[in-house]
């Protein structure tokens, strides 16, 4: 099951940063994307269907806030507790300024990236989870391939487990 769907900033003279309509809830962002926002999606099994639709928005949201360059809304979408897991190091998340402060000190990584394209493969769908194997590219280089383990929760899915693979 695959979704390809690049994700652009809107043009904009007074700022660099793509403005983005906040919406209240957990879910950071309004279902209304930016403008230039484009996608294509594959089919899906029929069972799927539901949970690569809810996929998919969950990271158009999380695109947009990465492209605003907003940590607040990147940290809404992580759960707490929830654990970041690099070769050698396990990171436990028990608190989403956690993830703020990380975000926020690593906005330089995405210096001059406006635009993201992203493919998303999902690998299985459980009762309250879904892993999917979301693969991020940046003008036109793979820069990051990771397994998120989606749980769902009152205000859509959020972030339980991230583990790069690539």
């Amino acid at each position: 099951m695959r979704g390809v769907a690049p994700v652009s900033a809107p043009a904009s003279t007074a700022e660099p940063r793509p403005s983005i309509a906040a919406s209240s809830g957990n879910a950071g962002y309004s279902q209304i994307l930016p403008q230039g926002v484009s996608r294509f999606r594959a089919s899906y099994n029929s069972g799927m269907t539901e949970a690569s639709d809810n996929v998919d928005r969950f990271f158009d949201r999380y695109a947009a806030a990465l492209l605003a360059r907003d940590a607040k809304a990147i940290a809404g979408m992580y759960a707490v507790p929830s654990l970041i897991l690099f070769p050698g190091q396990s990171v436990p998340v028990t608190d989403a300024g956690q993830t703020e402060a990380f975000f926020a000190s690593s906005w330089g990584q995405y210096e001059g990236v406006d635009s993201v394209e992203k493919r998303i493969d999902i690998m299985a769908v459980a009762p309250g989870f879904v892993w999917a194997d979301v693969t991020w590219t940046f003008a036109g280089e793979l820069r990051e391939r990771f397994c998120y383990q989606l749980a769902e929760k009152a205000g859509g899915y959020q972030i339980a487990v991230l583990t790069p693979l690539a």
